[in-house]
């Protein structure tokens, strides 16, 4: 079974219906998740970043973060990935964009060796992780 890290934006897109915005490849791999064909791990400070961009009103959820996070997980495919003190350690490593979360999310995937799904060009080019896209 493949299994994945994902993004915080890919994850929203899938999640709120904007298929579009995803590269079939990323779409082919959260409807794999769903029917528990592929697992999908999404880091904790995925739920973080997602809960900040709906507090100042760049996104906005059916239900509060923590509702739409455990109803999320429920599903067979996907999987939280804890912030591990190797993240952390791995995170201090990187300065993608000046962006914590992205540093973070990049170290999930780094320290469980996983390919990220991204459409983030600075992670891309950086080169540190494999991308799916």
């Amino acid at each position: 079974m493949a299994v994945y890290v994902t993004d915080t934006h890919p994850l929203v897109w899938y999640a709120s219906r904007r298929h579009r915005q995803l590269s079939a490849k990323a779409l082919r791999a959260f409807r794999a998740a769903d029917a528990s064909r592929a697992q999908i791990l999404v880091p904790a400070v995925v739920f973080w970043e997602i809960s900040i961009l709906e507090k100042i009103g760049r996104i906005r959820l059916a239900h509060p973060v923590t509702q739409w996070a455990e109803t999320l997980l429920l599903q067979a495919g996907f999987d939280l990935a804890s912030l591990e003190l190797s993240d952390i350690g791995e995170a201090m490593k990187f300065n993608i964009n000046d962006d914590i979360f992205d540093a973070a999310i990049v170290a999930a995937a780094s320290t469980r060796n996983l390919p990220l799904i991204t459409r983030d060009e600075g992670i891309t080019d950086s080169g540190i992780v494999d991308v799916f896209w």
